[in-house]
């Protein structure tokens, strides 16, 4: 079976995404669940915060909306899952982006081995919807597992020309350049360029040790990325910050089963990235 016809639009009319999402946002940025988004997102406020003279205070829930609002310059950029992937079936996942045309987006992905692995951790440490099974049962799953990680993502190639503009980027892309795609990320967004003083003030604050221990202390001022579970090392928001840190957790089989569902579910242009721990340099998105 092609990766396609593996996850072709259903029948039925599609369910909108309109309503489900800030709809004053100029900048999407979309993910699955356990891509590296909250980094990201620390990167850009930092950035922002330190190009454009604004404290980071201003956007207390890290919310960069807020930095539009006593900045004109800065687009209102809007961080969401999309369509709450992390809580449905590949079925029940919709097709219909056209809430995004006239608006840009930015999709983040990562090696789906160590974004379920990373999946799994939350899932069985969160108050709100603690998962039982073991890792490998949870491969398996229906529900915000592989299958409706890969299935997202097909729905996102076969429709980023919905957006007005479309930029893919990936973990293991920021991972390798901190500096160099972030700019590039905030390039896109249309904010004023940021200096190289800016971009590495924002890498350092947002290093992985950095930005782990903001989690207990809730710094900046920012009730995010505590963790579920105070002084669980997996149940940290940012966990590990390691590019094939899925290898201490999956066996031989597992990483089999999981490297199977990419070549046979998902678009071929992407399985590179989504395989992208495999290779010794990030892969390039496209």
């Amino acid at each position: 079976m092609s990766p396609i016809s593996a996850v072709s639009a259903p029948s039925a009319a599609p369910r909108t995404t309109a309503g489900t999402v800030d709809a004053d946002g100029d900048v999407y940025v979309i993910s699955f669940p356990k891509c590296g988004r909250t980094w990201l997102r620390v990167l850009m406020a930092k950035a922002i915060s330190e190009a454009r003279g604004l404290p980071m205070e201003i956007c207390r829930d890290l919310e960069l909306t807020e930095f539009s609002a006593v900045d004109s310059a800065v687009p209102r950029i809007v961080f969401r899952h999309d369509d709450r992937v992390g809580r449905r079936t590949p079925e029940q996942l919709s097709w219909d982006k056209s809430f995004y045309r006239g608006r840009k987006v930015v999709l983040l992905l990562r090696d789906v081995r160590d974004t379920v692995v990373s999946c799994y951790f939350q899932r069985t440490r969160r108050k709100d919807d603690p998962y039982s099974g073991g890792l490998g049962t949870f491969l398996t799953e229906a529900e915000g597992s592989v299958r409706t990680c890969l299935t997202f993502w097909n729905i996102w190639h076969a429709r980023q020309d919905v957006p007005a503009a479309f930029l893919l980027t990936s973990y293991e892309r920021l991972a390798a350049d901190t500096a160099g795609e972030l700019a590039r990320v905030l390039r896109f967004c249309g904010l004023p360029p940021a200096g190289p003083e800016a971009l590495r003030t924002a890498v350092d604050f947002g290093d992985y040790p950095s930005a782990r221990a903001m989690e207990p202390t809730d710094a900046p001022s920012s009730p995010r990325p505590r963790p579920a579970v105070p002084g669980d090392p997996e149940a940290f928001r940012i966990r590990r910050g390691v590019v094939g840190g899925f290898r201490d957790h999956l066996t031989r089989e597992q990483t089999g089963h999981v490297n199977g569902l990419v070549r046979r579910r998902l678009v071929l242009p992407w399985q590179e990235a989504a395989l992208a721990a495999d290779h010794r340099r990030p892969p390039r998105v496209r």
